[in-house]
């Protein structure tokens, strides 16, 4: 169904058999042989290619790599070829922001502005802490790079992307009032990290991290047109085979390192077993952040963490194009696993997971299934949800059962109920949905969006005399809003041209750009607009 495709699209745009080494420890674990199963059925020798690893008790118990590195010479994928593993970088920075702050160089309270005096319009309440576990409230780089006609089509570098953010004048929300995850705290802590210790970050990392592990074959990328050795190609998949993906931004901090699987493995043997001062540094690292309405998020320092079936996990993943990463850590039963991969899809899910679901299994708990609600009761959670500023959502309760769809939509989908007020998203792997009463949070793999039931949009409502150029002097965007046949279209300086639609008096929004609020002169003439999107809220544009 189209309008069903069409969402899901949009959401997951917001993001010869090569065993190299196989080492099974037949006796704690003869599940192994089940492992090679899995992952030789999920990944093929002739298609884009994976390494994993299996850690426990400190030592690399199981390794395998599949496929092709790169698909035009036929390469294939060995222990020694090279990943960029994305956000799985962001654990890095924090570790080395928490070893400085033990070295007394810097305190995670410590006021970003004492080390970016550049954000000195920024209010006076962001610290180092709300940078590393998402709570800072800043815009994210993707989606001002995406308004500014850079992103995903053209390429910026670590300093291009330091000097882009250091421009930004308005925060989301206040900071510890919410939790939004994104990447520009992790390149500013970056930035602040090079400050203090007057070095470049990829040197810093080498220095305090690769060398001492001897992760000979990591390094921090800041420039995506750097020749990396044995590196990986990036990849989609499409309908019967591949496109190239390259990848655009280029940022250290909030991700940026490139690794083998075997390098990879060392970091997870260190998580395991290590100093008990470094051991100190890793359980900060997961330590719940908490709002400061008291609500208790399952991120911490780089690292996330939660229950499943019953087992504690800390994990993080990364993807940026094609590449995606992941590491798990079962910390009681000291078990790690790490995967990465060079096609965009959920493989690298299906394989850490499958694994605990074979490994583990002894471990499971199984929480007793709740009921379905009421027909009553889902009469009640119908209605459009916003998931993200100009992007909205509609859940139909439709004989007893909930249905989802498009907002402005004729179609719609039925979503099957998992437990209680829990519902699976059938067209995303690893998604559902949890109603509340005025809200759902939406969970796609390792990402909640909390999404709040609103007013329904009145689509009739054109806001009028809005034509024009607009021009957002901070990060020097301008936006065209053009009317053609009675219709309303804002087009980008890439050039594309989205629908305007209208939501309520002065008020239009365009997927997947954001909402429209226009701001009119004591005469009624239209003179800017703020502009809210996903992870960014309040962009003034002033009407040329």
């Amino acid at each position: 169904m189209k309008s069903v495709t069409i969402v899901i699209t949009f959401l997951l745009i917001c993001y010869s058999n090569s065993k190299v080494y196989s080492q099974k420890n037949t006796t704690k674990f003869p599940e192994y042989g089940q492992i090679d199963s899995l992952f030789n059925s999920l990944f093929k020798a002739d298609k884009t290619g994976a390494s994993f690893a299996i850690i426990k008790d400190g030592k690399t118990q199981y390794q395998n790599s599949i496929g092709l590195a790169n698909l035009e010479h036929g390469i294939p994928v060995t222990k020694k070829t090279v990943f960029p593993i994305a956000s799985v970088s962001k654990q890095f920075t924090s570790f080395l922001a928490l070893s400085l702050e033990k070295e007394g160089k810097l305190s995670m309270k410590d006021n970003i502005k004492k080390y970016l005096p550049e954000l000195k319009m920024l209010p006076d309440n962001i610290c180092l802490e709300n940078l590393a576990n998402h709570t800072h409230g800043l815009p994210n780089i993707h989606e001002l790079a995406g308004l500014k006609g850079i992103f995903p089509n053209k390429a910026m570098n670590h300093r291009e992307i330091v000097a882009f953010l250091l421009k930004i004048r308005t925060v989301n929300f206040e900071a510890g009032t919410q939790y939004q995850y994104g990447n520009t705290g992790f390149i500013l802590l970056a930035e602040i990290i090079e400050r203090i210790e007057k070095k470049p970050f990829p040197e810093i990392l080498k220095e305090r991290i690769f060398a001492p592990l001897q992760m000979n074959n990591s390094a921090a990328i800041t420039d995506m047109t750097t020749i990396v050795p044995n590196k990986a190609y990036s990849y989609r998949s499409t309908n019967g085979g591949y496109k190239v993906l390259p990848a655009t931004l280029t940022a250290v901090g909030s991700a940026g390192i490139n690794t083998t699987i075997e390098d990879f493995s060392k970091w997870a043997q260190y998580f395991q077993k290590s100093p008990d001062a470094t051991q100190s540094i890793f359980q900060k690292m997961h330590v719940p952040t908490v709002l400061k309405n008291r609500r208790q998020i399952g991120y911490g320092l780089g690292l996330q963490f939660e229950t499943y079936k019953g087992i504690d996990i800390v994990f993080h993943g990364g993807g940026n194009a094609g590449y995606t990463s992941y590491i798990l850590h079962a910390p009681k039963q000291k078990l790690s696993m790490v995967i990465m991969t060079n096609t965009n899809n959920f493989l690298g899910f299906d394989m850490i997971y499958g694994a605990i679901d074979l490994l583990l299994k002894p471990y499971f708990t199984n929480a007793p299934k709740k009921s379905k609600p009421t027909k009553a009761t889902l009469k009640k959670f119908a209605g459009v949800y916003e998931f993200q500023p100009g992007n909205y959502f509609e859940l139909l309760e439709k004989n007893g059962v909930l249905h989802f769809r498009s907002f402005g939509s004729e179609e719609s989908a039925p979503l099957p109920h998992l437990t209680g007020t829990t519902y699976t998203f059938p067209f995303i792997p690893y998604s559902k949905i949890h109603l509340y009463d005025g809200k759902f949070d939406f969970r796609i793999a390792d990402f909640t969006y909390e999404c709040p039931k609103i007013e329904t949009p009145n689509l009739s409502k054109i806001t009028v005399n809005v034509g024009g150029t607009y021009f957002n002097d901070a990060f020097n965007i301008y936006l065209k809003i053009i009317i053609e046949d009675g219709k309303v279209y804002v087009i980008r300086e890439s050039g594309a041209k989205v629908l305007l639609q209208g939501k309520s008096e002065n008020c239009m929004f365009a997927q997947p750009i954001g909402e429209f609020n226009f701001h009119r002169d004591e005469l009624g003439a239209v003179k800017a607009f703020k502009l809210s999107g996903q992870n960014f809220k309040g962009l003034t544009f002033l009407k040329k």
